[in-house]
């Protein structure tokens, strides 16, 4: 399953930043110190998402163990799991296509946290430094964003920590280009990538992926269900044969 929820999350993270550019883009260039030279921006913008990622990855960690914690006790738990996953890139696949937020929801879950990492803001701002914008890219990868939560949800079906941390990482790898171009390059981007066509390519390739995905588990329970009506059968055709034995004798 981890084949098709990287190339998903990819694809999320790279069509999908266009919202990105949105909340961070400007965060990017406030903090930059326009005398400084190109190099220092560059360094600066590579420190501040190297924060994002690990922000991210660590997210990823956290939410595939916890996925596959929840369903250690289930006997299907892995199936389980890959259902909710197809439903879930079957959803992304929608919200890039038709641009709808099915699941701008789970920005609730995103506010919680930033709320309690807010405050740590006042320790890295203004960024004076490379750490300083490391801390600040960890604490803004936190921001209340729709499209991160869908991400992080995604990662919890991987189950395993590991396969959520991959995930996460597949999703801020395609994030960079934008943020790391920030400013006219990254508008010449965003256009681009703002082509309708170009965003339900995207979307339908997803719904596909998410179909097919899905119909892995139905067939794993219908294959199940059909293995115990022949079991079933089985036992009916035994009983059957002892009743008409008991008879003849």
């Amino acid at each position: 399953m981890t084949s098709v929820l990287i190339p998903t999350a990819l694809a999320a993270g790279f069509f999908g930043s266009t919202h990105c550019i949105a909340m961070c883009g400007a965060i990017v260039l406030l903090f930059e110190n326009q005398k400084s030279q190109q190099e220092g921006r560059l360094l600066r913008r590579l420190s501040y998402n190297t924060g994002r990622m690990l922000f991210y990855v660590a997210l990823g960690l956290i939410a595939g163990a916890s996925g596959a914690l929840l369903m250690s006790g289930l006997t299907q738990g892995l199936v389980v799991l890959r259902f909710i996953a197809a439903v879930l890139i079957i959803l992304l696949g929608i919200n890039l296509a038709l641009e709808w937020q099915a699941l701008r929801f789970l920005e609730v879950a995103g506010a919680s946290i930033w709320k309690r990492l807010s405050p740590l803001a006042r320790h890295v701002l203004p960024v004076r430094s490379l750490a300083g914008a490391l801390g600040a890219g960890f604490l803004w990868g936190a921001l209340p964003c729709g499209l991160v939560y869908s991400t992080v949800a995604l990662a919890s079906t991987g189950g395993s920590a590991a396969s959520g941390a991959m995930v996460m990482f597949a999703f801020w790898l395609g994030t960079l280009p934008s943020l790391l171009l920030a400013g006219a390059s990254a508008e010449r981007l965003h256009r681009w990538k703002s082509r309708v066509v170009f965003r339900q390519i995207a979307g339908v390739l997803m719904i596909v992926a998410g179909l097919v995905a899905l119909s892995l588990p139905l067939i794993h329970f219908g294959g199940r269900e059909h293995q115990g009506h022949g079991h079933s059968s089985i036992v009916e055709s035994a009983i059957t044969q002892q009743i008409r034995a008991s008879m003849t004798d």
